[in-house]
């Protein structure tokens, strides 16, 4: 198999496995096509980079000079997104359960904020009165591939309910906020075009009530992102065309339709920029022939977590084996000790023989973010391919990293 025309067994050789390799002409590719299909004459869009799927300040800075922001979630990924070149006004802060530590590093940043409840605004205004405040909206719906990424409705632990928003707003403009903005999140992984501009037309629903009730208006309406890609199993892709075309002719007609103002559309898409950009390298290292076959792999949950997490099914590649027809069941595993850590069940795939290279596919978004060190196995390089060349952008890690952290107590 070749990775933008590069060979991944020889890149494999080169940097060792497992190993995480990204592709950024896909990735500038998927910009491109997201911001042509949110692209319009008469409305404002802004889009901003989900950080938590792949934080690397390359892929970052990558995305910024594609035109992209940056969403974050912590004050850690605010600090990468600066060190990346991403201005201030360019960044949106959405968290949860935000500290006064979090609020207090947000406000010094001088990004957007986005407030995940009404408490939140209590703690930040013993920091300060803001001149903007926007609430994440729970919808009292959402989707998501997978239960445990659906971030809206009645089991997410995420956002305002939407019946208690316009308290929210109450509040704030009894604190003298003058403007304000919203958000929803509303799913992840998802692969319905018809679930976007649903969703959106709630939310704008919603405000419309809100500013019908507190008689304000909205500088910008982030709806957030969620936009999927096809995993194993997957039939096909997101037609992103057809949701941009859609969610822009529902949003010209609300803001036509209520008093809400004009509002500039956002957009926080983090898996549909790097997902399919990203590859896990890793070889078999061994066989067990035991209640089930099983063939363990250099790489575990503690590489990528997802399909223990969630039970997600990547695509798999055997190198150099693409082209064989006689496929035969097995147990791909990891190497840590836990039973979870299992990446697929009876998947059919070429005899495999020991030392073979697994490519485990469209492993860009959550994969090395998600990493860990559990079993002390240790994180992988990461590898970009940039203009035809190979070039490594995060070093294997060694136990020396592990070491110079620890300190030994005195014992009298």
């Amino acid at each position: 198999m070749q990775i933008n025309r590069l060979d991944a067994g020889e890149l494999a050789k080169k940097f060792g496995t497992p190993l995480y390799v990204y592709d950024f002409e896909r990735i500038k590719d998927n910009a491109r096509r997201l911001k042509s299909a949110f692209y319009s004459d008469e409305i404002k869009t802004a889009l901003f980079y989900s950080v938590k799927a792949n934080s690397h300040p390359a892929v970052v800075h990558l995305l910024k000079e594609c035109g992209y922001g940056c969403d974050c979630v912590s004050p850690n990924e605010i600090e990468i997104a600066l060190k990346a070149g991403v201005k201030p006004s360019d960044i949106i802060y959405v968290g949860n359960y935000e500290s006064l530590e979090d609020l207090n590093a947000v406000v010094r940043a001088g990004t957007k904020l986005v407030l995940d409840d009404i408490n939140s605004l209590d703690r930040l205004l013993r920091i300060t009165r803001p001149e903007m405040v926007s609430f994440r909206i729970n919808p009292g719906k959402g989707q998501g591939k997978y239960e445990q990424i659906n971030t809206a409705g009645i089991k997410a632990k995420f956002g305002v309910p939407h019946e208690k928003a316009w308290l929210a707003y109450e509040k704030a403009l009894k604190a003298g906020v003058k403007r304000f903005g919203a958000h929803m999140m509303a799913g992840s992984g998802i692969l319905e075009e018809e679930h976007f501009p649903r969703m959106l037309e709630l939310l704008l629903d919603i405000l419309g009530q809100i500013s019908q009730k507190l008689g304000i208006t909205f500088e910008f309406v982030d709806m957030g992102g969620g936009f999927g890609i096809p995993y194993y199993g997957d039939d096909h892709d997101l037609d992103i065309q057809q949701v941009g075309s859609e969610c822009l002719k529902v949003f010209k007609n609300k803001i036509d339709s209520l008093p809400i103002g004009k509002p500039a559309l956002h957009l926080e898409p983090g898996r549909y920029l790097v997902g399919d950009a990203g590859y896990l390298l890793t070889r078999v290292i061994g066989f067990k022939e035991s209640y089930q076959n099983f063939a363990g792999l250099d790489a575990g949950f503690n590489t990528l977590i997802r399909s223990a997490l969630y039970k997600a099914q990547h695509p798999i590649i055997v190198h150099n084996k693409e082209n064989e027809t006689e496929l035969f069941p097995i147990n791909l595993c990891g190497q840590i000790c836990e039973n979870t850590d299992i990446f697929t069940v009876g998947r059919p795939l070429p005899k495999l023989t020991e030392g073979d290279l697994v490519i485990i596919t469209q492993t860009g978004a959550y994969g090395y973010a998600m990493s860990m060190t559990y079993n002390h196995r240790l994180r992988p390089s990461e590898v970009a391919i940039i203009n035809g060349q190979a070039v490594e952008i995060t070093r294997r890690e060694v136990m020396s990293d592990y070491w110079n952290r620890i300190k030994y107590p005195k014992v009298q």
